[in-house]
């Protein structure tokens, strides 16, 4: 697989300006981004991505551009799954992640926990549905569940998730299939699920479980 060198945050990767406008990743070896689309995951999210490099030519670094701000005090996760890979015989460098802070530290809070269907008590689908589940973490004040999560996650074959470098405060957790990879919930159209009372994160929490149903089953409760 490609060995990441170094990129143009330094190492501490803590006190990033806020006016930072792009990550750039270096590698040792010409890289392609296979499906980068549906694998890159940025967290807080920052909505106007204006470049990624490379396209459909290979190179020996990554580079993302945007035209957002970004928040003061919040650590940021690009976390690229498997989509780097080596140019000449395409072994991945599997989940990748990138991160760094605009304040005087890394979050190093997580939650982690499966995804099981509601109607079956398993979440291994016998269809390709089961790739597209992601989990999500909707900050207090978000009252709209039909924007991007504040934090989001995929959920891996076996229905676990992780979902790091979190900042303390009070969530809504929520899983919900992501057929079109937008990163939004579509209601009416997939699967949702949620815990029910919100999260006080202020410790780092196990084996939560969240259960799917069809989203008119499921949305009355939120």
């Amino acid at each position: 697989a490609p060995k990441f060198l170094g990129a143009n945050i330094d190492t501490s990767r803590v006190r990033v300006s806020t006016s930072l406008k792009e990550l750039r990743l270096n590698f040792d070896e010409y890289v392609m981004l296979k499906d980068i689309n549906k694998n890159l995951i940025i967290s807080p999210p920052i909505k106007k991505i204006k470049k990624i490099i490379p396209s459909n030519l290979a190179n020996k670094y990554i580079l993302i551009q945007w035209e957002d701000e970004l928040q003061p005090n919040t650590t940021y996760n690009f976390n690229f799954g498997n989509s780097i890979v080596d140019y000449n015989e395409g072994n991945i460098l599997p989940y990748h992640q990138f991160v760094f802070s605009t304040g005087e530290k890394l979050d190093n809070l997580y939650i982690s926990g499966t995804v099981t269907d509601g109607l079956s008590a398993n979440i291994k689908a016998k269809n390709e549905k089961t790739k597209n589940l992601v989990v999500g973490l909707y900050k207090e004040d978000q009252t709209d569940f039909r924007q991007k999560p504040y934090y989001i996650t995929k959920v891996d074959d076996d229905g676990y998730f992780e979902l790091n470098f979190l900042s303390p405060g009070k969530y809504r957790l929520i899983a919900f299939e992501d057929e079109n990879m937008n990163s939004i919930f579509d209601s009416g159209k997939e699967k949702v699920g949620f815990v029910k009372d919100k999260i006080d994160l202020s410790k780092s929490i196990s084996n939560k479980n969240i259960r799917l149903y069809p989203s008119k089953k499921a949305l009355k409760y939120i």
